[in-house]
Order: structure tokens, then sequence, then C-alpha cells
């Protein structure tokens, strides 16, 4: 027999498992794209789609959790009108820049992969 306080219980569990936005990740997101932990964005090699959080034209880690494997390629699958993708090999938006074009694999030899990105709008 199913119980309220069941029902109750496994909300509550559920709940507190989900993964809570910090507060810069706000509740809307620029652009979206497939993170590779090699080169050549191959199925196989894909970490996971992953949401590129506020408005546009602010660094932020393409890690946000910082505890994911090391992102070599990129496809950018949607971002707003008037942005483009921005990747780069150093925290804080240093190292390499490169460009990600929507629905193209962008990748990187460097050690450390991508490790920030901004989305630029105009």
């Amino acid at each position: 027999m199913f119980t309220s306080t069941i029902a109750l219980t496994i909300f509550a569990a559920l709940a507190t498992a989900a993964p809570s936005l910090s507060p810069r990740q706000g509740g809307t997101f620029v652009a979206v794209g497939n993170k590779y932990s090699k080169t050549g964005c191959v199925s196989s090699d894909l970490i996971f789609a992953d949401p590129i959080f506020g408005n546009g034209n602010q660094c932020q880690p393409l890690d946000r959790s910082g505890t994911g494997p090391a992102i070599f390629s990129y496809t950018t699958t949607s971002v707003n009108a008037g942005c483009k993708v921005q990747l780069y090999t150093g925290p804080g938006c240093t190292g390499i820049e490169y460009d990600a074009p929507l629905n193209r694999c962008t990748s990187t030899n460097q050690p450390l992969g991508f490790v920030s990105v901004d989305v630029i709008c105009t």
C-alpha cells in the first residue's frame, strides 16, 4: 500500500538530491553546447550537453561544478540571436581564444582543454 507518508518521504528525498542552481546561473540560458572529453566531437566521447546560463557577456567556467573531465571539444547546439560562443584554454577567459560556431565542432590540443567560456552578445 502506497501511503501519503511514503510519498512525502520519496518526494523529500528527490528534492534533496536534485542539484540546485547557483546564484550566477539564474534561471535562463544564452547558449547550449555538447562537451566532449577528446578532440573531434565523437558521440562516444560526449560528456554531456550543457547550457550556459545568464544573459551573455560574462566569463564563466565551462565546467561549472569543477569536477568533470577535461573538455577538449565543444559543439554549440543553440545560441541566442545576436550572440556567439567563445571558448578559452585558461581560467577567467584567458589563454587561447576559440570561436565555437553553431553546429560545428571546435577542438583544442591544449593540455587543460577548454576551461572557460563567454557568450558575446551585441
